[in-house]
């Protein structure tokens, strides 16, 4: 009888120690369960909505969606100023500086759908695909018609109403690639570039009243890219972008570049 406590003191005694072992090997929470790093240095593995896998402490790991050590946040927004611009086509027709733009008015909105990264924890590479929105404010006084040239037209008399805003927008699908050093939930630096495919463009003349005009479809070049820099602090970030291509296909508009400054989350 002695010897059938002792036997089961010690199975007890057993048990709870792995119990214990467990409890600091892996925990369970919302997102799913994590292998802790602290328990073995040779190997992570965290099972969650989205997957994680390392092989091993500071080798090169893949990550996608939400999880994903990317520089490229989820959400942009930046404003856009338009350089060099070469009013050439206009030589003669007194149009004047049409894309003379409210800068701080014309907004870059950028949504990345999805992202993934291959990085360890100094260097890494990040893409993603999202949609990317490019709002130009022009004068309220102006808007663009369509034409083999586009022309700038005034507002004024239309409706017989004051235009309220007047503005040119793009849509675009958004594929970004960037190097990055760091970690971004931490501090990283990254550089890299852009490709945009236009979906489709329009302008939009807003008057006093709530009256709204959009014309449609203005001869924009398809592809769009750019080259950017951005700074990331706690997956917070601020990058600066550069976009050398033609807005406006060669002699229907005026030649401009792009630049943009802006923040991400």
């Amino acid at each position: 009888m002695k010897r059938i406590i002792f036997t089961l003191a010690l199975v007890a005694i057993a048990c709870l120690s792995f119990s214990e072992a467990q409890a600091q090997a892996f925990t369970i929470d919302a997102t799913g369960i994590k292998f802790n790093e602290n328990y073995d240095t040779e190997s992570t593995v965290s099972v969650s909505p989205i997957v994680r896998v390392k092989k091993k402490k500071n080798s090169t790991a893949l990550y996608l969606g939400k999880s994903a050590r990317s520089t490229i946040p989820a959400f942009e927004i930046g404003w856009n100023v338009l350089s060099n611009v070469n009013y050439a086509p206009y030589a003669g027709l007194n149009t004047g500086d049409f894309l003379d733009l409210h800068n701080w008015k014309s907004t870059q909105v950028t949504l990345n759908l999805c992202s993934a990264s291959a990085c360890n924890t100094a260097i890494g590479i990040s893409t993603a695909i999202g949609l990317r929105f490019n709002n130009y404010r022009l004068d309220e006084s102006l808007t663009l018609a369509k034409g083999s040239l586009i022309m700038p037209v005034p507002t004024e008399g239309m409706h017989h109403r004051a235009a309220k805003k007047s503005k040119f927008t793009t849509a675009a699908l958004h594929i970004p690639v960037e190097l990055q050093f760091g970690n971004p939930r931490r501090f990283a630096f990254s550089v890299g570039g852009y490709v945009d495919m236009m979906i489709n463009n329009h302008t939009k003349i807003k008057y006093h009243g709530g009256h709204k005009d959009k014309t449609w479809n203005y001869p924009t070049n398809f592809l769009q890219a750019g080259a950017r820099a951005r700074l990331t602090f706690h997956n917070f970030s601020i990058f600066c972008a550069y976009q050398p291509t033609q807005l406006f296909k060669t002699g229907r508009g005026p030649e401009v570049q792009q630049w943009t400054i802006g923040i991400g989350l």
